[in-house]
């Protein structure tokens, strides 16, 4: 005999009271996901949809930056080099300091070769005389022309550098045979275009030769790159920068002999820097909540 519900008001059987009361606690559970839906819309739709800032650093984006630090490595038209550079902030657009640069300079005519009977020698560049390096100490500015606006974005700022450079030669060294091939005795000597010529030459002396006899030319040095920084925190920057920069000696800078290429004192590349570094609040970084 089926229950009756009659005192609670349902005249139906247990079956139908069942199917009610499910329909019942189904609809309520539906309800209940929309209304927190509905009140945990509004914040995933502003994280989703902020810009400026907010949205690239998240938290700390208010602390107010003041110093910046550097190191890097860089390839040109004529060597590669590697620096540092150290910067305080001037407002909220621009950095400025002081960067120090060490670069191996090749002349562009150089090419390597070796001597064709003895294959174990080490290869030299005939006609070079002298392997050159410039130590760059320069003040810079770096202004910023683009933010970035969202994750993933870059930063472009322009970038001025000029101050002072010194010239460091160092002479080029060879390993020397004598009397003639074959050699029955090798003699490290200072190259001599006009002494040494290539049936004479065995190869390249150890990089040490020549350290005691370096040579110094004074100079100015002054640049220009676009720097483009990608990083997504504003504690550690990784920026690339684009650029092209010119050295003037006092005196020519002799690379390769005079009987091959003339001398010049000024010195024009292009050049593709890699940077690594942080910038902070003068408070500290642990302070800055970066």
């Amino acid at each position: 005999m089926p229950l009756n519900f009659s005192f609670l008001g349902f005249g139906g059987s247990f079956r139908q009271l069942f199917r009610v009361a499910c329909h019942g606690l189904c609809t309520a559970g539906l309800l209940c996901l929309a209304f927190v839906g509905e009140a945990q819309t509004p914040a995933t739709n502003a994280t989703e949809n902020a810009t400026g800032l907010d949205a690239v650093f998240g938290n700390g984006v208010d602390v107010v930056l003041s110093e910046a630090a550097r190191f890097h490595v860089m390839l040109h038209t004529q060597g590669a080099g590697i620096g540092f550079q150290r910067g305080k902030y001037d407002g909220a657009m621009r950095i400025r300091g002081w960067q120090v640069e060490l670069a191996f300079v090749r002349h562009l005519k150089e090419e390597k070769t070796r001597n064709p009977v003895y294959e174990e020698a080490l290869a030299y560049v005939y006609g070079k005389v002298n392997a050159h390096h410039v130590l760059r100490v320069q003040h810079f500015t770096q202004t910023l022309l683009f933010e970035k606006y969202r994750k993933g974005g870059v930063t472009v700022s322009r970038l001025g550098q000029w101050g002072v450079a010194v010239g460091v030669s160092k002479p080029v060294y060879l390993e020397i045979g004598y009397p003639e091939i074959p050699y029955t005795s090798l003699q490290v000597e200072r190259y001599d275009p006009e002494v040494h010529f290539s049936n004479r030459i065995y190869g390249r002396a150890p990089w040490v030769n020549g350290l005691e006899s370096l040579g110094f030319n004074p100079g100015l040095s002054a640049g220009q790159a676009l720097t483009f920084e990608f990083n997504d925190t504003r504690s550690a920057t990784r920026t690339l920068d684009l650029g092209a920069g010119a050295d003037v000696y006092l005196r020519p800078v002799e690379i390769m002999a005079s009987d091959f290429v003339t001398a010049r004192r000024v010195h024009l590349t292009f050049y593709l820097r890699y940077a690594w570094g942080a910038q902070w609040s003068s408070k500290g970084l642990g302070d800055a909540g970066l």
